[in-house]
């Protein structure tokens, strides 16, 4: 997948009803996550700041949140791998670059204060693209935030099916092409992550903790990584 892409505007990855509705409650979740990630960096106006993995396409509300929500937007530098001119227009306070997948950043070592990502890693493809991917935000940041879904919750947003994201991968897939959800099928849109996936693929395990987020006290629905 070395390559530009446009992922969220792709013509088989067609935002649902369900999904917009779902989106309103990504919304609260994000700002909650947002708390935790203010309680353990509590940034300064100063400090430089990544965002990798912004989407070009905002129909869902929880989209590019971070761009919104983060309160010194000029010290914020947002890359993806979709074309994001029309975001560099709408937040022109923020740097926006273009990336290319499985490549590396061109960003040299620990180059920003801290690196967020925002339910970016389930959606770069195989474990060893995971881990790579991984790789770079750690080479990149002095400190790490990132969130991702969690495999081990019963409900699958993106797939909107329920347990089958539990499969192997092959599994999942062939069962989710019968299902007529071919976009989400393909490992390189999708691929979830449990806690003992993470932990696997993780490059640097000194001082990192995995928080299980979980929505309304109750279910553990994300996983958060943090690099302090």
């Amino acid at each position: 997948m070395s390559k530009f892409i446009n992922w969220s505007t792709h013509p088989e990855n067609q935002i649902t009803f369900t999904q917009k509705l779902l989106s309103y409650l990504s919304l609260s979740i994000r700002e909650a996550q947002f708390q935790i990630f203010w309680r353990h960096f509590n940034p300064e106006r100063d400090y430089k700041v990544l965002d990798v993995g912004v989407r070009s396409d905002e129909t869902l509300v929880d989209s590019n949140f971070f761009e919104r929500r983060y309160p010194f937007p000029e010290k914020l530098t947002a890359v993806s791998v979709e074309n994001v001119s029309r975001l560099a227009k709408k937040y022109p306070k923020i740097s926006f670059r273009r990336v290319m997948a499985d490549k590396k950043m061109p960003f040299v070592d620990k180059s920003f204060d801290l690196v967020v990502s925002w339910a970016t890693v389930e959606h770069v493809g195989t474990r060893a693209q995971q881990q790579f991917f991984l790789e770079e935000l750690f080479r990149i940041g002095k400190k790490v935030f990132i969130t991702t879904p969690n495999k081990r919750f019963i409900y699958e947003p993106h797939s909107g099916l329920f347990f089958v994201h539990w499969l192997e991968h092959k599994s999942f897939s062939k069962i989710s092409v019968f299902l007529g959800k071919k976009f989400w099928a393909e490992i390189n849109n999708f691929n979830p992550l449990g806690i003992e996936e993470v932990k696997k693929i993780l490059p640097d395990k000194k001082g990192v903790k995995i928080i299980k987020f979980k929505s309304m006290g109750l279910f553990t629905t994300h996983l958060i990584i943090v690099k302090p």
